[in-house]
């Protein structure tokens, strides 16, 4: 049986918005399961502040051998003042999980955060977990 692949590509969104500070502030992170079973999952992102305006982008991919399945998930919302993107991907098959997940917040201050976390847990072993954290023009 084919391998099920699923790729997403999150939204970008850059909207006005009035900064404290006059330089560009940038911030990404991203998270990915081992690639060595039937199932893998991995997500990223980013966001970046300047005077005029804040965005963010991400996005993630899973797949799934085996009959396994696997879906993704890529969202993000934004005013005036912020903007946010969450992105989740997980793919499981009878006996292995796979689940990654990235947070991303952007501030029209200066501050950009972004946290990225996966977890790849086989049946009767431990699980493998990653977390990546990044921020930048925190005060």
């Amino acid at each position: 049986m084919k391998p099920f692949s699923a790729f997403l590509i999150g939204a970008s969104l850059l909207v006005s918005a009035t900064a404290a500070s006059s330089q560009t502030t940038t911030a990404g992170s991203q998270s990915s399961t081992p690639s060595t079973g039937d199932v893998s999952a991995g997500t990223y992102g980013s966001g970046n502040t300047d005077p005029n305006s804040v965005g963010v982008s991400g996005g993630g991919n899973a797949t799934a051998a085996d009959g396994g399945t696997a879906t993704t998930d890529s969202r993000a919302k934004f005013n005036d003042n912020m903007a946010r993107q969450r992105s989740v991907a997980t793919a499981r098959d009878e006996d292995e999980r796979a689940r990654s997940m990235t947070n991303t917040h952007v501030r029209n201050d200066g501050q950009v955060r972004s946290r990225s976390m996966s977890i790849y847990k086989e049946k009767g072993e431990k699980p493998i977990i990653d977390r990546q954290t990044t921020r930048s023009g925190e005060k």
